[in-house]
């Protein structure tokens, strides 16, 4: 009996997908287990902090697998539009389809590929800063996809800005090419 209470209380050790031993970095919590670094970086980066303790083990599995599967249509993806900022759209016309990168060899960064019916609603949000007089431009996709719901970039390359500025008004006006480009295509 006590031998049972000490394992039920004991800290997890190994990953709950993979088996290997968890690293004091990049470990996730999710739901029910813990998630490894090494699996971490096969995710999404669409998934957020909170994505990983909302999600089970199977639905981390499940996920997973459609990374596998997101490599193929990655291979497959022909960037006939692009439109290039702190993350790089890519737009695949003949097929409807689209991603969004920080790199533009969306191949090796097996970035998510998203078909353009998904999208719903699309935003560009303003993150004000508290204690600094400032904001970031965002654009925020609202998708209806198994995996995410939202999809959330920030479009100014440095924080911060002060909205008088020229960069500010740069973020702005990329923020609209981003969206203009979604939505004529929808």
């Amino acid at each position: 009996m006590e031998k049972a209470l000490l394992q039920e209380n004991s800290i997890q050790e190994t990953c709950s997908v993979c088996g290997n031993k968890l690293t004091r970095y990049g470990s996730k919590q999710l739901k029910d287990g813990m998630l490894c670094r090494n699996c971490a970086k096969l995710c999404s980066r669409w998934l957020e902090k909170a994505d990983y303790a909302e999600r089970t083990v199977e639905q981390i599995k499940e996920h997973l697998d459609y990374r596998r599967k997101n490599q193929e249509l990655v291979g497959e993806f022909k960037g006939n539009k692009v439109i290039e900022g702190k993350y790089n759209l890519f737009i695949d016309d003949d097929n409807k389809t689209f991603l969004i990168t920080k790199r533009s060899d969306f191949v090796k960064d097996n970035a998510d590929v998203f078909n353009i019916a998904e999208i719903g609603k699309i935003d560009i949000v303003e993150r004000k800063y508290v204690r600094r007089d400032g904001s970031d431009v965002y654009v925020q996709l609202y998708v209806n996809h198994p995996q995410f719901t939202t999809l959330k970039f920030q479009v100014n390359e440095f924080g911060c800005l002060n909205k008088d500025s020229e960069e500010y008004q740069q973020a702005l006006k990329l923020a609209y090419e981003y969206v203009n480009a979604l939505k004529d295509r929808k």
